[in-house]
């Protein structure tokens, strides 16, 4: 064999044969055998510690250091996994808001068993290089974990003598070169069968889109887990996912939930100085979990250390706690539900300030002068905002946010068994946020806080979209009051699903859009991790308007799903969805989410400014804006694009307040793009034809 030569030599000079045959092969270098079968066929092995190093050195840069994780190290489950009596495969599920969390917990999570315990991993991101020249399928991440298993084979154990090793390898590389799905499986379990007790921590949001394919790998490890036990090998998984998987699992499989941070961490003691430690991992509050881990888990080999190794897991996660309560409180909040579209894209990009002051000094100016108010008390747009409810129960919402109550005409829950009182409290704020972010673009729109939130069947405080709730909300709003509804313009919808699977959701949209109402939905936060239809429903249906977040200069975001997905062309627009502020809370909102509600305000500033002179006295303006294509029409009249397969970054003053531009002119403009779609009757009523000659 050609490698032999890389890896053996003749014996050292004290041997001495006695027979004047070839000495035998003495090998050097066992640790490094693996490479023969991980390299053959000219893969790509990932180095895993430097892309955990990669990964910590991101959350620096996005300020992702001070985000809060105390409180998913005090989780049960995660106890029971790390050192409970029984192995097992732990699923933890994340939200799109959760995902830094994840990331930076992972993290902490692989530096601390590292020490301690032969520990293999893939913790997301991968560098760019794997997604390069790698299909990216679930295969290649298994290879990928096959590989590192190899690795943590004890050189001593194979046999004692070349011939043991060379037919290990001969077999190993034989299957790495046509290994099919469940050869991973096996390869795995020869390999750990040598060692006492292994972890895996495996994020499998590095398939991206393809993520679907590792749905069923927690049954899979889980069989793993059960056949390496009659080899007397503790084998315990963990799989970290930014979505919940619907799915049933065994009984060697569990499931740990974890959301967005709190609001305001739990009151706690400051720790003296003499209580404090210097290591490398962040700072946050003590976890109620072991101090030690089992004895058999020492058996490890080697490692690099990244901290003192005598150190406990309560000193790892150990910190100054009125510092974190101060990160907690003024550190950005990716606030938001499971499928309420608030966003792990880095704090970094651009603020939506210099927005908000065109949109301020010149939009308000032209919409709300005394000019275009006086003797015209036009009929307030009216908005329905289906989310997680609006906070006014607690003295200090109703201080922050009395400005904008004389606006908000109803507060209604459409969750089965809850009173509308419920719509009145926002726990999580994501609504709140929301709906704020909406009353500050329009200074007339009045909304109607419709609740269809509700905790997921696990029992944790996760919150998600529930469907059923949200077709009556679109029914209740759509309906005319004469008929019991609300009558509503528009419906903001900061949430999504990643299939389109219910006929009740789907046949209140239709209705919906067949009475004229405008419906806009946040796209996705995952970025090119999102699912497989690539932006979420209802954004992707065709009766809605999709909204993706960028930065405050139109830079889109790191979570922004993907710029070629066949869903949502020419009615995908972007709007400010970074760093936005709301008077309830301390806390920065990131995400989609907002950007929807910021698109939706502009829809309402367009038909605001339709309900005034000149064009309120044209009915042909009145019912042409009632159209899906109008209002695209429109929104593209005044956005931008940075260049091709860009989606549109909404600049409202562009038409709606430009500098030196008079009203009747802007007016004129905005009949000119109807008449465009609906022909040149449009606006006749105050822009009449010429006559011909």
């Amino acid at each position: 064999m050609a490698f032999v030569a890389v890896i053996t030599s003749t014996t050292p000079d004290s041997f001495q044969s006695k027979t004047g045959s070839e000495p035998p092969l003495y090998l050097e270098n066992l640790s490094l055998f693996w490479q023969i079968p991980a390299f053959c066929d000219d893969a790509i092995v990932i180095d895993q510690n430097y892309a955990k190093d990669r990964s910590k050195a991101l959350q620096v840069h996005r300020a992702a250091k001070d985000t809060y994780t105390a409180d998913i190290w005090e989780d049960r489950e995660l106890t029971q996994w790390i050192s409970g009596p029984e192995p097992f495969v732990l699923v933890v599920q994340g939200t799109s808001q959760s995902a830094e969390r994840l990331e930076k917990f992972s993290v902490e999570l692989v530096d601390y068993l590292q020490g301690r315990c032969p520990t293999v991993f893939l913790l997301s991101p991968l560098p760019g290089i794997f997604y390069e020249d790698s299909p990216s399928r679930a295969d290649d991440i298994l290879r990928q974990i096959a590989v590192q298993c190899l690795r943590i084979i004890p050189s001593s154990v194979i046999g004692n003598t070349p011939n043991d090793w060379l037919s290990f390898l001969s077999k190993t590389t034989a299957l790495f070169q046509g290994a099919f799905h469940e050869d991973w499986f096996s390869s795995m379990e020869t390999s750990l069968s040598y060692r006492e007790q292994v972890y895996i921590v495996l994020d499998i949001s590095i398939l991206r889109h393809r993520f679907i394919s590792a749905l069923t790998w927690h049954a899979e490890f889980a069989d793993l887990i059960d056949r390496l036990q009659s080899q007397k090998t503790d084998l315990r998984v963990m799989i970290l996912t930014g979505r919940s998987i619907e799915q049933r699992f065994g009984a060697t499989t569990r499931t740990m939930s974890v959301d967005m941070a709190p609001q305001s961490p739990p009151q706690i003691h400051n720790l003296s100085e003499s209580e404090k430690i210097s290591v490398s991992l962040p700072q946050s509050r003590k976890p109620q979990v072991p101090a030690s881990l089992p004895a058999s888990m020492s058996n490890t080999e080697t490692t690099k250390e990244t901290f003192d190794r005598n150190s406990t897991l309560s000193d790892l996660v150990r910190g100054n706690q009125k510092e974190e309560r101060q990160n907690l409180a003024e550190g950005t909040h990716r606030s938001g539900l499971g499928s309420f579209q608030a966003a792990d894209s880095g704090v970094t990009e651009g603020s939506p300030s210099s927005w908000f002051k065109n949109l301020t000094l010149k939009t308000h100016p032209a919409i709300y002068s005394s000019r275009s108010t006086e003797n015209n008390s036009f009929k307030p747009i009216k908005i329905a905002v289906l989310d997680t409810g609006f906070a006014y129960t607690e003295e200090h919402d109703k201080k922050s946010l009395k400005p904008y109550m004389h606006r908000i005409k109803k507060f209604a829950s459409f969750v089965e068994d809850e009173t509308d009182l419920e719509a009145m409290k926002d726990p999580s704020g994501h609504g709140t946020a929301v709906a704020v972010q909406l009353l500050k673009v329009s200074l007339r729109a009045v909304l109607y806080i419709c609740r269809v939130a509700t905790s997921s069947k696990d029992g944790s405080r996760e919150l998600f979209p529930d469907k059923e709730a949200v077709e009556r909300a679109i029914k209740k709003a759509v309906a005319e009051p004469e008929k019991g509804g609300w009558g509503v313009d528009i419906i903001n919808m900061s949430f999504g699903w990643a299939f389109d699977d219910h006929d009740g959701v789907r046949n209140a949209i239709r209705f919906a859009r067949r009475q004229g109402v405008h419906m806009f939905a946040s796209t996705s936060n995952d970025g090119l991790l999102g699912p497989p239809n690539d932006i979420l429903y209802p954004s992707r249906a065709p009766e809605v308007i999709a909204i993706d977040a960028a930065d405050g200069f139109g830079e889109y975001t790191r979570a922004t799903a993907s710029s070629v997905s066949s869903y949502g062309r020419g009615r995908r627009f972007s709007a400010p969805g970074t760093r936005l502020t709301s008077p309830h809370s301390a806390a920065l909102y990131d995400g989609s989410s907002f950007a929807c509600a910021i698109a939706a305000g502009i829809c309402a500033l367009v038909l605001e400014f339709a309900r005034q002179p000149p064009l309120q006295a044209s009915k042909t303006v009145q019912n042409s804006l009632k159209e899906m294509s109008a209002m695209i029409a429109i929104l593209e009249r005044m956005s931008a694009e940075k260049g091709p397969d860009r989606f549109k970054f909404l600049l409202p003053w562009t038409l709606l307040g430009k500098p030196g531009q008079p009203r009747e002119f802007t007016a004129y403009c905005l009949v000119d793009e109807l008449r465009n779609e609906f022909g040149l009757a449009v606006g006749s009523e105050v822009f009449p034809l010429e006559e011909e000659s």
